[in-house]
């Protein structure tokens, strides 16, 4: 009733006198609303799959739009070649028209006249109908295989967004996974993650906190080590922390292989400056 009764009281509102009353006006009376129900999606959990199946299909889009670009100034090219000026007066008409028939629109307001033409937007056509079907098929391969584990990525992420209003940071959560080891083997057991769970008090249920030790133990063995739950819990902070770890290993090994190479510079030049004492001492002899 809120977007309705809103709409109704502005309409019922003078006209604005300066354009920039008028822009507060329609922000307040037709943006601001759209904002507000936006917020709606919240209550979707299943909205995160469709987003990792667009983040996750990110990688192969550049190209195809790429693909796509080229496609529509080839054909708009040659649309503009073959008609006359006064059926498409612009290249930016031609491009136009390529466009809506490539994505299969066809508003109709500009259309081909000539037998080249139609044999153009013909093959343009033909090609579109090929190539529209290469990002569709991505996409819904990735939703596919995105709803299939929708299970698994609803519930880390109820529990990360548990942990973090509760203010368990990534350091917060390794210090706690080391205490509830109790045979300090580096690994936890159900009982033992079941009951960290339960004793930090975050809202996770029994049952759910066994349905994400199944989640996390990738390898089925019946324990979960520090790896494992935090990669699947914090992906991001354990990416940036091993980037850390080899930032610092790959400068220790860059030291140790110039120290290397000096050493071995070193000797080669050692080995030559004795090669040419042997050669005068020769010389000297003969």
């Amino acid at each position: 009733m809120g977007l309705p009764v809103l709409c109704f009281s502005g309409f019922a509102q003078s006209v604005p006198e300066t354009k920039t009353e008028l822009r507060v006006q329609q922000f307040l009376l037709l943006f601001l609303p759209l904002a507000r129900f936006l917020k709606l999606l919240r209550y979707f959990e299943s909205f995160r799959l469709l987003v990792d199946a667009f983040a996750k299909s990110a990688e192969a889009l550049p190209v195809l739009t790429y693909i796509m670009a080229f496609i529509v100034l080839l054909f708009g090219t040659a649309i503009y070649v073959q008609e006359d000026r006064s059926n498409i007066p612009s290249m930016p008409h031609s491009l136009w028209l390529a466009l809506v028939t490539m994505t299969t629109v066809g508003y109709g307001d500009y259309f081909p006249v000539s037998m080249g033409g139609y044999w153009t937007v013909s093959a343009l056509t033909f090609v579109s109908v090929l190539f529209l079907a290469l990002p569709v098929g991505i996409i819904g391969h990735e939703f596919n295989v995105t709803w299939q584990k929708r299970a698994e990525m609803l519930l880390k992420t109820r529990l990360r967004n548990a942990l973090a209003k509760f203010g368990y940071s990534f350091t917060d959560v390794e210090h706690l996974f080391d205490f509830a080891d109790e045979d300090a083997d580096g690994q936890l057991q159900l009982s033992e993650f079941i009951e960290l769970i339960r004793q930090m008090r975050i809202g996770v249920s029994v049952e759910t906190a066994a349905k994400l030790f199944h989640f996390v133990d990738s390898n089925e063995d019946g324990l979960i080590d520090r790896q494992e739950f935090i990669r699947n819990v914090f992906p991001d902070e354990y990416a940036k922390h091993t980037q850390q770890i080899q930032d610092e290993s790959f400068i220790r090994s860059k030291r140790r292989i110039g120290v290397a190479l000096e050493r071995l510079d070193s000797r080669s030049s050692q080995s030559s400056t004795f090669e040419d004492e042997e050669k005068v001492q020769r010389m000297i002899w003969r």
